[in-house]
């Protein structure tokens, strides 16, 4: 069971990271002092860093879990830790109130993408949990894994989407 469920999220990464490299870029957390109201649209540029801030992550945590040995627990653990992780980064780049206004469509299906992504992952790790600490039935446990990879696969298509209408 532990070896399905990094399997998945690492297929998922990979899906994700594909799709954010066809737009040349990946993000990572905007953040500030100014209101969502306040802010002035981001440049280009400042857009691009985020796009390329998240893929640094993604990539970063797809590393770290690729030295995640099945037979140990607590590495497991860790490991779902460092989903959880990139989870918030996924939320962090979503939650950008600014997007250059020309990118304001795309930005929405990738913002949409990284949601539905985040919250997959989370349930993911959250089920993952459960089955360890015997919360959760393996059947019901690989039910859980059917559903939340449909949703990263719709999560990675939306993201595909919203890269591909960046004119970068």
């Amino acid at each position: 069971m532990k070896r399905r469920i990094v399997s998945l999220v690492l297929a998922a990464c990979l899906a994700l990271s594909f799709a954010a490299c066809s737009g040349g870029q990946t993000a990572a957390p905007a953040g500030g002092e100014v209101s969502q109201a306040e802010a002035a649209p981001m440049t280009e540029e400042e857009y691009e860093q985020e796009v390329t801030n998240l893929s640094q992550e993604v990539s970063d945590v797809m590393t770290s879990m690729s030295s995640l040995s099945m037979d140990d627990e607590d590495a497991f653990r860790q490991g779902v830790d460092t989903v959880r992780t990139m989870a918030d980064s996924f939320r962090s780049f979503a939650s950008i109130p600014n997007p250059p206004e020309h990118w304001a469509e795309a930005h929405g299906k990738i913002a949409e993408g990284c949601t539905l992504f985040a919250d997959s992952l989370d349930g993911m790790c959250d089920s993952a949990e459960k089955l360890m600490s015997g919360e959760m039935e393996a059947a019901d446990y690989s039910t859980a894994v059917l559903d939340y990879t449909d949703k990263l696969n719709e999560a990675a298509s939306l993201l595909t989407e919203g890269m591909g209408m960046l004119d970068v």
